[in-house]
């Protein structure tokens, strides 16, 4: 197993400068001749040891009499001595490419290369789940029968491995997986897209096969709109805000925290947890609960927060904490699983008008730099809203933290700081279609993936194994306090941005539940008045109950047919 921090992978961001660049590359370079020149010694002793274990039977005494057995210990020590030598090289080797690849990755110079095995099985897989979507999209029955089997296959797999190896093997299965879910979802996206072209809008890709299913989806819902009720109000009969409310966040880690305690079920987070400047208080204030964790902050479902925080100098700060999936299918709030197609469709989504809103009612002013966290659902809502420019145009994005969401779709703006946490095994963060070592990489944007399973961290191993685990924000807190430590450039400099509008003298949390309610049905259009038919001078009488024509030059005619149409005012009068 590795250590927590050798699983990380950080890609995007400001790395080092060009200078500091070759001189960490030089470091590197003669790590890697140094473990190198220990490999090559170690197969020296090697052979050495080789060497003498064969003497040990080869080697008689003078004229044909026994070797003395002191002779032959000493030749038995040496052969020993070489051999646990080798072993030693060899270990020190290993250490010399681990502290390289540290170094590199510390720098933000590190690139992870895919082995031969990785692109051959997502390149199948990929393949496969194109052309399941295809047929989804194209020839429903066919492509509902092939998507049944697979299920069924992979249904009855779990099945077959739970009752043969027990949870083990189905975590293995969990697994193994995890790094293939990307390729799965990017051929699927682009298959459904393709089969059903007028609804993807051409667009061949997980955001157009999004596309299809928002819209299908939306013909069987009834329209509704989404109304916002402020709780946990100080003094109020649901039990007024948490103890942390009137603190500010101070760090990403407790406003990632803070963030999961808006679920109805709690965060799941230790009440102290790593990864903040100077080890920052992780429980909020409130203290842990019996079992060691954070308590809940007592908000009903489809609950998000909005936290100003006040500065001695200079402007008001804000942090919205948007929290994720809560139900699969529309209930009466819309964290749901229809947002989230909304969201991947990069369509208007409910969530995101109950964010807009709730900041209006917070007060959020023009220029205060406003930082956007979210996990899940959440995290795909803050990065649409940065990357709308209508949203922008409203309020000054000053940062977006996400944790376990799938965000590589959207574009966010040049010099806002953005940190995505992601690991292989949740498979959530990769419904975009892309690995956290394939998310968009831009001086401002970093993106901190993990292989949990190869973390010598248990916590890590028993969450690699359930989706659930890997995707709870325990798991990439943890991940966060791992990039902490590794000394990550990137990391660093995209925190030392953000972490200063969480910092402030004081702070006021505004609880918002977000509710969905049928949307008022549009008034019927009325119908057309009749028109009169002028009669021109001179040409045959009036008819019945019709009066005589204008004079010529006379104003036109108005009625309520021209109205509703859009046309008001005068027609111009006939010749």
């Amino acid at each position: 197993m590795s250590d927590v921090e050798d699983t990380l992978v950080v890609v995007g961001g400001s790395a080092v400068t060009g200078v500091d660049a070759a001189a960490v590359r030089g470091a590197a370079a003669r790590l890697d001749a140094a473990a190198d020149a220990l490999r090559a010694a170690a197969s020296a002793c090697a052979a050495a040891a080789s060497s003498a274990e064969g003497a040990l039977w080869r080697m008689p005494g003078v004229a044909g009499e026994p070797t003395p057995p002191d002779v032959l210990g000493r030749r038995r020590r040496l052969a020993d001595t070489a051999a646990g030598l080798g072993r030693r090289l060899h270990e020190r080797a290993r250490e010399c490419e681990g502290l390289r690849d540290r170094l590199l990755a510390a720098a933000g110079l590190y690139e992870h290369a895919e082995s031969l095995v990785e692109r051959a099985a997502g390149a199948v897989v990929s393949v496969d789940a194109f052309a399941t979507g295809f047929l989804v999209s194209a020839v429903p029955p066919a492509g509902l029968v092939r998507a049944g089997v697979g299920a069924a296959a992979v249904g009855g797999l779990g099945w077959l491995a739970a009752r043969l190896g027990g949870d083990a093997t189905t975590e293995t299965l969990v697994r193994a997986a995890g790094p293939l879910s990307d390729e799965l979802v990017a051929g699927a996206g682009a298959g459904v897209a393709l089969g059903a072209p007028a609804l993807s809008q051409g667009d061949v890709s997980v955001t157009g096969g999004a596309r299809v299913l928002s819209t299908l989806v939306h013909a069987l819902m009834p329209v509704t709109q989404v109304r916002l009720r402020e709780v946990l109000r100080p003094g109020g009969a649901d039990g007024g805000p948490p103890g942390w409310a009137a603190e500010p966040s101070g760090s990403v880690a407790e406003a990632l925290a803070r963030t999961a305690d808006l679920y109805p079920w709690g965060s799941g987070v230790p009440a102290v947890v790593g990864g903040g400047a100077g080890g920052e208080r992780a429980d909020g204030g409130g203290g842990g609960g019996e079992d060691g964790l954070r308590p809940p902050a007592g908000t009903p479902r489809g609950t998000l927060a909005v936290e100003r925080v006040e500065h001695a100098d200079g402007p008001d700060s804000w942090v919205v904490l948007v929290p994720g999936t809560q139900e699969p299918w529309p209930p009466d709030h819309p964290f749901d699983a229809v947002t989230d197609v909304d969201l991947m469709a990069h369509e208007a989504a409910a969530v995101t008008a109950a964010v807009t809103a709730a900041m209006e009612r917070a007060g959020v002013g023009a220029g205060e730099p406003v930082v956007l966290v979210g996990h899940s659902l959440g995290g795909i809502a803050a990065a649409a809203l940065a990357a709308s420019p209508s949203f922008r145009s409203q309020f000054r994005v000053g940062g977006v933290v996400t944790a376990g969401a799938p965000t590589a779709t959207f574009a966010t703006p040049r010099g806002v700081p953005v940190l995505h946490l992601e690991n292989d095994e949740e498979l959530v963060s990769n419904l975009d279609g892309r690995s956290a070592r394939e998310n968009p990489r831009t001086a401002d944007r970093v993106t901190v993936g993990r292989r949990l399973a190869a973390s010598a961290s248990s916590a890590d191993r028993a969450a690699s194994g359930s989706v659930a685990g890997a995707h709870a924000m325990a798991t990439h807190l943890r991940t966060l306090a791992a990039a902490r430590e590794s000394g990550s450039v990137p990391v660093e400099r995209v925190l030392g941005q953000i972490e200063p509008l969480l910092q402030g003298e004081r702070s006021t949390t505004r609880f918002y539940a977000a509710r969905r309610v049928a949307a008022p049905r549009p008034a019927p259009e009325p119908a057309p008045s009749p028109l009169p038919r002028p009669v021109l001078p001179g040409v045959g009488p009036s008819l019945p109950g019709v009066g005589p024509a204008p004079p010529l030059g006379a104003p036109g005619l108005t009625g309520t047919g021209l109205t509703g149409t859009g046309l008001t005012g005068t027609v111009a009068s006939l010749p």
